[in-house]
């Protein structure tokens, strides 16, 4: 995907990935929304991006950079996507570069038969809240966010 400048590229997440993704997520304010300083760990990103048949990771690059990328979980055999996070980092941000992720994530939930999928912005996320209004998403019930740690 040629976007003007020099070349954008989206792929699937790819093990290669895990640091730039680690970093991306945990540089990003608008998805620390957690208790106790929550933070993604390597552990996750890493059973994500191996785990091809649960979990989705897209990657917008330019230069060998990752600039964006889109983490979904995938349950095929009831037809259903859950949008975990759309990332861009922000001097890429305004570019398309969210669109174009959530583009190919839903040619891919069309191609394996996914009928609907849906995800949770926080409330303060307005940025997101607009952008998905922006492309037919319809907004749902407000939810607050739960955790207990077990031992």
């Amino acid at each position: 995907m040629n976007w003007g400048r020099s070349e954008m590229k989206i792929r699937k997440g790819k093990l290669i990935d895990l640091h730039q993704i680690y970093e991306l997520l945990n540089e990003t304010p608008e998805l620390l929304g957690g208790t106790e300083g929550f933070s993604y760990d390597k552990t996750w990103i890493k059973s994500a991006l191996t785990d091809k048949e649960r979990e989705f990771f897209l990657i917008a690059e330019e230069n060998n950079m990752i600039v964006g990328i889109l983490s979904a979980e995938l349950w095929k055999d009831k037809r259903y996507s859950f949008l975990i996070d759309i990332v861009v980092k922000p001097k890429w941000r305004k570019k398309g570069i969210a669109s174009a992720l959530l583009r190919e994530y839903e040619k891919y939930c069309v191609k394996i038969k996914i009928k609907r999928f849906n995800g949770l912005v926080l409330v303060t996320n307005k940025r997101m809240q607009n952008f998905l209004e922006k492309r037919n998403f319809k907004r749902g019930d407000i939810f607050y966010y739960y955790e207990k740690r077990l031992r």
